[in-house]
């Protein structure tokens, strides 16, 4: 029972001691990450400008090539050959008629007016492009 009694008291102490010797061992420091967050917050503005350059150039270079299919057309498919259904479609379509009033108009299918518009959205009508 006596060496119990040490035993106990010697871990007691062991305890009490190590909390005196070195009160944070228990305890979480207390880390600052405002550099980090500022290190974080510059990277994303960082990030955000080279996303702005690089949509600027996919616009440029999204212009230049509807420019260029432009040019293609207006080569190799004239005013003449083109159909004169397509021809009318976006004629009414430049004039700002709705997609259901050029097919009573016209005579054609819903699907077919919205096909022609959905494919010449981005497009003059080749009888302008003379």
């Amino acid at each position: 029972m006596e060496f119990f009694l040490v035993f106990s008291l010697g871990i007691a102490v062991s305890i009490v001691g190590v909390f005196i010797f070195r009160p944070n061992l228990f305890t979480r420091p207390n880390e600052d990450y405002a550099m980090l967050e500022a290190m974080i917050e510059e990277s994303i503005s960082e990030l955000e400008a080279r996303q702005a350059e690089i949509i600027a150039e996919i616009d440029e270079k999204h212009r230049a090539l509807m420019k260029l299919q432009e040019q293609i057309i207006a080569n190799f498919l004239p005013a003449h050959v083109q159909s004169p259904k397509v021809t009318a479609v976006l004629e009414l379509m430049q004039q700002g008629d709705e997609v259901v009033t050029i097919a009573k108009k016209l005579g054609l299918g819903l699907g077919e007016v919205q096909l022609i518009a959905e494919l010449n959205k981005d497009r003059k009508p080749l009888a302008e492009s003379d």
